[in-house]
């Protein structure tokens, strides 16, 4: 299946590192939910906290699978 740009496969997404645009490590994508809108990504930090994330390309940074790493702007009130 060939993908359109800015789309992954969900297999592929979990397990990678989510860093924040300045490389502080947030914690590791676990999941993805589907929604009509847009995804949304599950990452669990080190304290087992689930963060959700919208998979938007004003959050979402870049995708490196090479690194195994996301970057993503922490939008205000996220980590909250």
């Amino acid at each position: 299946v060939e993908l359109e740009e800015d789309e992954y496969f969900i297999a592929d997404l979990i397990g990678i590192k989510v860093l924040t645009e300045t490389g502080i490590e947030i914690g590791t994508l676990t999941d993805v939910i589907s929604t009509g809108a847009n995804d949304v990504y599950i990452v669990k930090n080190e304290e087992g906290k689930e963060l959700l994330f919208p998979a938007i390309k004003e959050c979402i940074l870049d995708i490196n699978f090479k690194e195994k790493k996301m970057k993503v702007h922490v939008m205000d009130g996220l980590l909250d």
